[in-house]
């Protein structure tokens, strides 16, 4: 028997035993080391609707890494006895993208159907510390985002929102070499975690995003208006008074991904985007290349990533982990700690 996190409604999080999962022929069977709570996670429990990508009385969490502890008889020998791997939800069922917010995260074990190294396992060297490892899926949603974009290492680049996927996207551009990376918050806490990777940082509860983005990368004449020069801004905050800035704001041939999820529609002059033709692109989930990607920032920036974890809980505190993500305060990325 193994324990499992069951979501039961709003802020209703049980553990719960369950049997574990049998290994077909062509299955891996991985012990969980580590789950990391998502913001979609957050949002779901929250508002206790069970029609959100978790059903009701189901297994849940989409975030981790664990060991791989039982091999199917026609799996690849790629994938060996005790290799620690990063798990991308997506693949990890054969049922897909559907209900990949349902992969068992915060279970003991989680059964990776039709298991294949590079495609729903990812090999992570045992010197990554557990916590940074269980980075592997939500900086790969930052990293796509980001190079969604098409950042070049001297472009001047800004990511909007110090949250978990805006940090990680300013630390996916700064491990593959942006020089010029700027993160845009309130919170100057969030702002200092940001400092820590490299990034530039401006606080708009203390001036303008103007005024903050031209005081770090000047500015250029618009039609008779200066404006700060930025190339690339990555849209993780998913504030429509922020969007509506960056679009008062933006010089010609700028371009902007979106990572955030909007709840709200916003107001866009299509007019505004012709005439100075800004690329707008909308960016979900990742590909193979960003989680390859990642798997090597996970051991070559992994001082650095550390400091997003705040706060590991055990499994028996789940419930106590979410309040405390929920509350959103001194908070980077909460953990869940399996064994």
């Amino acid at each position: 028997m193994m324990k499992a996190a069951i979501y039961s409604g709003k802020n209703d999080i049980r553990v719960e035993e369950k049997a574990i999962p049998a290994v077909g022929p062509k299955d891996v069977l991985v012990r969980n080391l580590r789950g990391g709570i998502c913001g979609t996670d957050i949002n779901i429990v929250k508002v206790g609707a069970g029609n959100m990508g978790i059903t009701l009385g189901s297994e849940f969490g989409h975030e981790m890494v664990g060991d791989v502890v039982e091999i199917g008889s026609e799996v690849s020998s790629q994938i060996e006895m005790g290799m620690r791997v990063g798990i991308n939800p997506i693949t990890a069922k054969k049922v897909g993208r559907r209900k990949s917010l349902e992969c068992s995260g915060f279970s003991q074990y989680v059964l990776i159907e039709e298991a294949e190294l590079n495609y729903n396992l990812y090999e992570i060297d045992k010197s990554v510390p557990v916590e940074v490892a269980s980075l592997i899926e939500p900086m790969s949603v930052g990293r796509h985002g980001a190079f969604s974009a098409n950042p070049q290492p001297e472009d001047r680049i800004v990511v909007m929102g110090g949250g978990p996927i805006g940090l990680l996207a300013a630390a996916s551009l700064i491990a593959e070499g942006m020089k010029h990376v700027c993160v845009v918050d309130i919170d100057e806490w969030r702002l200092s975690k940001a400092a820590g990777l490299g990034a530039l940082t401006v606080n708009t509860s203390e001036t303008t995003l103007a005024e903050g983005l031209a005081g770090h990368f000047g500015t250029v004449n618009v039609y008779g208006v200066e404006v700060p020069n930025v190339d690339v801004f990555i849209d993780a905050a998913g504030a429509p008074v922020l969007f509506e800035a960056i679009m008062k704001i933006v010089k010609p041939k700028a371009r902007i991904s979106i990572i955030a999820v909007y709840k709200t529609d916003v107001p866009i002059s299509l007019q505004q985007v012709m005439s100075k033709e800004v690329q707008l692109k909308g960016s979900s989930g990742y590909t193979h290349e960003d989680f390859s990607k990642v798997v090597q920032h996970l051991s070559s920036f992994k001082n650095e990533l550390s400091t997003l974890i705040t706060q590991v809980y055990k499994l028996d505190d789940i419930q106590e982990a979410f309040t405390k993500a929920i509350e959103a305060k001194g908070t980077v990325k909460v953990v869940v700690d399996l064994t």
